[in-house]
């Protein structure tokens, strides 16, 4: 069985496919390129918003830590120097009142005593100061605080009230982590992290040990910053983009994040003793998957010296995810963020989705006036002349009929002009072979005639039929002669 091709499609389809597949071409070279060159972009921005987040981050903690060393370098130097008495307790009031009014960061300057006695200036979120001071009974095992609300006005603190009430559960300041900490390193400063009691958000204490002159420590002083406000500047840090900032420390502890409430204590935490958050006990899914990426990675925070960037898929949605972790140069704390790659695509896919639409239109519009251009210049045309090959073919041209494509000024009114010609030329020796072989037509009839009638005279039947008609014809001949001559003789008869 013969084999079958396919039929190749015709003039107008293979103009019409070649136009589209041009301008298809054209856009895919225009589209393509720029995807990826926003892919790239994306890249590179996520990768600039984890620098600002973290640049911003670690100039935001240096600041907290340089002023909590001053403020406690100037309260040890107050103190050395004599310049406070801490037994006075008007002195020691309006001294702390003092420091915490001129470091608006800071949240505490506070004073523990090794019998178990505090007092210390408070700020709190509405811009009012508290006094505490609580008295430890070590009989009762109880503390009594009073607690003296001023607010701070420019001449001076004034006075709004006065509580006193017992503590529950009681306080005891050398149980207290600062403290403590304080006590472990009692020649230099100590950072303390963990939860304050009265507001249950994290808390940052620089502390320094008071020992006298046989080496018996006798209290510990120092400032507090409530770590929340790190929390409210990575969220000004982070803006209207999304994704989530955070800081933990190398046992994963969080310490700070956008989402504040994650850093609050879980419920159900012993009230007396409420401990930092743990990064992998979070709700939040985009802190989730930092503690994921942590794991999954072997990521160790406490060995962690330069900056190391994770890129992450979840499984469900196929949503990407970078996640990065920087180590900030006070304690061990680590700067971390998770950003949805959808955050930045959601305006680069609505450009895309405009160039797509604005291409295909061109397109659309392009391959339109293509197509109709190379209906209108090329396809008619050369149908037109290919119709006339037809024409030829079944003799009907008609000369001329290829005026209009002829009197074009292009190739094919050139092609058109000498095919016309040629047309012309053909006709012309058609009509002259047509008259050659109507005159070649009658010399044979007439050749054959000829021939035939040669042939019939040559045949003996022919000749003895001559013959016959020759005797026939003189007999003819005689018998009018002899009737003539009677004639005649009649006639001069009847003249005489």
């Amino acid at each position: 069985m013969p084999l079958r091709f396919p039929k190749p499609p015709g003039l107008k389809a293979t103009l019409v496919g070649a136009m589209l597949l041009t301008v298809g071409t054209t856009a895919a070279i225009v589209y393509v390129p720029w995807s990826l060159v926003s892919k790239r972009n994306i890249d590179t921005i996520v990768d600039q918003v984890n620098q600002e987040i973290t640049l911003g981050t670690s100039q935001e903690v240096e600041k907290l830590f340089n002023n909590a060393d001053s403020a406690q370098s100037l309260l040890n130097s107050s103190l050395g120097q004599n310049l406070i008495d801490l037994t006075n307790p008007k002195d020691r009031e309006l001294f702390l009142l003092s420091v915490l009014r001129a470091n608006p960061n800071f949240t505490w300057v506070q004073y523990g005593e090794a019998n178990g006695d505090f007092f210390g200036a408070q700020r709190t979120p509405d811009g009012q100061m508290h006094f505490h001071l609580r008295d430890w009974d070590e009989k009762s095992q109880s503390t009594t605080a009073t607690v003296n609300t001023y607010n701070a006005e420019a001449e001076g603190f004034i006075p709004v009230g006065t509580e006193t009430y017992k503590m529950e559960p009681s306080f005891f300041a050398p149980d207290r982590p600062w403290y403590r900490s304080a006590l472990e390193s009692p020649q230099k400063r100590a950072w303390t992290v963990y939860v304050y009691r009265t507001t249950k958000s994290p808390g940052l204490d620089a502390t320094t040990a008071l020992v006298n002159a046989q080496g018996d420590v006798w209290g510990v002083i120092g400032v507090g910053i409530e770590l929340t406000q790190l929390s409210h500047y990575l969220q000004q840090l982070k803006g209207s983009h999304g994704g989530e900032a955070f800081i933990v420390n190398a046992q994963q502890e969080l310490i700070a994040s956008t989402d504040v409430a994650e850093v609050m204590p879980a419920q159900g935490q012993d009230a007396a003793d409420p401990h930092l958050q743990q990064l992998e006990t979070v709700e939040n899914s985009l802190l989730k998957i930092a503690s994921q990426t942590l794991r999954e990675q072997g990521v160790d925070l406490e060995g962690l010296n330069e900056l190391q960037r994770f890129s992450f898929k979840d499984p469900a949605t196929g949503e990407r995810y970078s996640i990065s972790f920087t180590p900030l140069e006070q304690l061990d704390w680590v700067v971390g963020t998770v950003i949805p790659e959808s955050s930045y695509l959601v305006e680069v896919n609505r450009n895309k989705r405009t160039l797509l639409g604005v291409i295909a239109v061109f397109t659309g519009l392009t391959a339109g006036a293509a197509v109709l251009m190379a209906d209108r210049l090329i396809a008619r045309p050369v149908l037109g002349i290919a119709r006339t090959a037809a024409a030829i073919e079944a003799e009907k041209f008609d000369l001329g009929q290829l005026g209009a494509i002829a009197r074009r000024t292009d190739e094919i009114g050139q092609l058109a002009r000498v095919f016309d010609r040629m047309a012309q030329q053909v006709y012309s020796r058609e009509q002259k072979l047509k008259q050659q072989v109507r005159d070649l037509r009658i010399e044979i009839d007439e050749t054959k005639r000829q021939k035939q009638v040669q042939e019939i005279v040559e045949t003996d039947f022919f000749q003895d039929l001559v013959a016959k008609a020759q005797v026939l014809r003189d007999r003819n001949s005689s018998k009018a002669i002899a009737a003539s001559e009677s004639n005649r003789a009649e006639t001069a008869k009847s003249r005489i």
